[in-house]
Formats: C-alpha cells, structure tokens, sequence
C-alpha cells in the first residue's frame, strides 16, 4: 500500500502582498492536487504569501518540493473569529531544543516535508472569504528569499481524517431531530465539539489497532547503524523526508533513490542502503587497539524523519471498516453528551439511545479485535 495518505486542500492561493482583487492571487490549487507532481513557484519575494486553505479544519500541511528554496525565517498566521490574523508559531518549532544541534526547527521549503498546526495553538480559528472561496485559511510569507522553492504538489490532514461530522449526523438520523443536514457553529453538540470527538476516535482507533489510516509525522526518529538497513519504528512509512548520519562531526544528510544512497522498501518500513558507508571507529580500549563500530558518540547515528500512514480511501479491505469504528465512537459521544429526547431512529423502528450505544459498542469491540496488528518476529 505505498501510497499518499494525505488529503487535498480545497483552495491554494499564491497571494502578491498588495491587492485584494481576483488579479492579486494567483490560484496553485489543481497544480498543488496534483499526483504527477506539475511543479509551480511560491513566494517569490519577501511580500508574497502562500494561503492554504480547507473547508473542514486541519491540523498538517505536507509539502513536496521540486527544487529547495533558500528562505528567510518564516511567519505563520490564521483567521481568528475577531477577524485579525494571528501570528504563531507552528509545533515542529516548539520541538526544537538545542538550535545549534539541527533537533528539530520550522519547516523552511530546503526539503520535502510537513508543517504541524494543532488544535490547541490555532484556538480561535474561524473562516474567511479570501478570493470567493470562505475557509479556514493558514498563510505563510518569508523576511527574505534568496531562491523562490518550486512545489510539486501540498497535502493536508484534516481533524476529521477518518469521517466526518456530517457522517455522524447521518448515522444518528439527527433531521429527524434538527434542521439541516450536519453540525454547525450553532447546533447542540457545535460541530467544532463533534470533530473533537472523531480526533478522540481516531486516537483510540489508532491505539488498539496499531495502525494508522491518516498521515503521521516523526522527526528524528535515531536508529543504530546497519549495512543491512534498518526497519522503521511505526508501520506502513510512506515517504522518508530526511535520512542523516553522523560522522564524527556533524549529521551529513544522505541523498534518497536507488542509485543514491538509501531507498524506503514500499510496504515494509524497511530502509536499505544504496551504498556501503563507513563510520569512524573509535578505541574502545586504552591497552590495546581494538576498533569497534557504533560505539561511544556513533550509538545510534542514524536519524529519520519520515511520515506515515495508510490511505482510508484506497485502503480497500480495511478502510470502510475505519470510517464505521469512527462515526460510531463519536456518534456515541455526541447521544451521551446531548439532548436529543432519548430516541434514534434506526430503520422503521424506533430505539432508546442505550440501546442503541449498547448496539454500537458490540459491533466496535468485535471490529477492532479483527483490526488488531498481527506482528511477526
């Protein structure tokens, strides 16, 4: 299953920095959908902003870059709900402990890679009609570049990855109860509260099955050193985004392909070696000069960042299984936390909510038993 887990954004707009006319944004959106990877420029000058957005919130941008940029230092920004653009800093930054030890940092374009915005930092996060299209928009600009990076192609990962709110809805027979045909900002649960249930499913979903059906991100994630290769920590690794070794003086990124220096297996999380590297041995004894491979500051000198997941929407045998786990998890959460006069409808029969949660959790345990990894040693 060596496919994209990620999914599309619904508007990507390359914006000038000047005029707010449909001439001052330039629309990248079916260039950034697109598979083959047709290449277009973004921020080519310190006044230009890149604009992501979706009409569901999300929570991960994932970039694959054509040709690296050489960037300023980067400002992220969302549309809050006093309409004013929000400065924050993104959580890969947060995890940068030592900037003079390369653990971490702010996606810069330099690279492939993923730029992560959870819940809890954009908090006050609304739409905004930006172009004719109303959104949730994040927007990036530049203090300066040297060279504009050209994009292959931009995902995203939604709250919601493995249903929605509106499968909820559906699953519950709300219309029956409500007007409309999904949650809103002014139904009782909010849909912000319903995608909070789903990510909370997702979660658990993700727990007990070992197995993830939506894009995840690890960063320097350290791994001994093998001429044989090495397998990944977490399964179903789809796309490396850095690969580095330490040499004795600092992490030398390695280049990715076959006829380079190291290539992901498609299926197997297993990384293999293009090419031989020799690291530098070290005495291990001051008597007599015995070498040893990988000791002292060589343990563990390989470093990955990578992302991975499986793709809910071609996963074939599992994924329409995922998306019932799911809206039944968060459907349940919704009936125990509202008010909807104790009855569901279910076909031409009418049901009590505990029943029907009793119903529900049967089918989840009995699915996520058959969905539980099979680890081989």
């Amino acid at each position: 299953m060596a496919t994209t887990a990620g999914a599309e954004f619904d508007k990507i707009f390359n914006w000038d920095g000047v005029g707010t006319s449909s001439g001052d944004y330039t629309d990248v959106t079916l260039e950034a959908q697109s598979p083959a990877g047709t290449s277009f420029t973004l921020l080519n000058s310190s006044a230009h902003y890149i604009y992501l957005g979706n009409a569901s919130k999300f929570d991960m941008a994932i970039f694959d870059v054509d040709t690296a940029g050489s960037l300023g230092a980067l400002t992220w920004q969302y549309r809050t709900s006093s309409d004013t653009w929000e400065t924050f800093v993104p959580a890969s930054g947060r995890y940068q402990l030592d900037p003079d030890d390369d653990e971490g940092g702010q996606y810069d374009f330099s690279q492939d890679g993923a730029e992560l915005f959870p819940p809890n930092i954009l908090s006050d996060w609304a739409t905004l009609t930006v172009n004719s299209a109303n959104l949730y928009w994040v927007r990036v600009t530049a203090a300066s570049v040297a060279t504009a990076p050209t994009i292959k192609r931009i995902q995203m990962r939604p709250y919601a990855a493995y249903c929605t709110t509106k499968d909820v809805y559906e699953l519950l027979q709300l219309k029956n109860v409500l007007s409309g045909t999904d949650f809103t900002t002014s139904t009782v649960p909010a849909k912000a509260t319903v995608e909070q249930y789903i990510m909370e499913a997702q979660s658990h979903i993700d727990m007990q099955s070992r197995k993830s059906w939506r894009p995840n991100y690890v960063a320097n994630e350290y791994q001994q050193f093998n001429l044989n290769g090495f397998h990944l920590d977490k399964p179903d690794a789809y796309k490396i985004l850095d690969l580095q070794i330490w040499n004795g003086a600092n992490w030398d990124s390695k280049r990715q392909g076959r006829t380079k220096d190291f290539f992901l297996v498609p299926d197997t999380g297993m990384v293999q070696f293009s090419r031989y590297f020799l690291l530098p041995a070290r005495f291990t004894s001051y008597n007599a000069p015995v070498w040893r491979w990988g000791g002292g500051e060589f343990t563990m000198p390989v470093k990955v960042t990578y992302l991975y997941g499986r793709d809910i929407q071609t996963d074939v045998r599992q994924g329409g299984i995922i998306q019932d786990i799911a809206k039944k998890l968060a459907a349940i959460d919704v009936a125990r936390n509202a008010d909807f006069g104790g009855l569901v409808v279910s076909g031409m029969d009418r049901m009590d909510i505990g029943s029907r949660i009793s119903s529900w959790k049967e089918e989840i345990a009995d699915a996520l038993d058959g969905m539980k990894a099979f680890e081989v040693f």
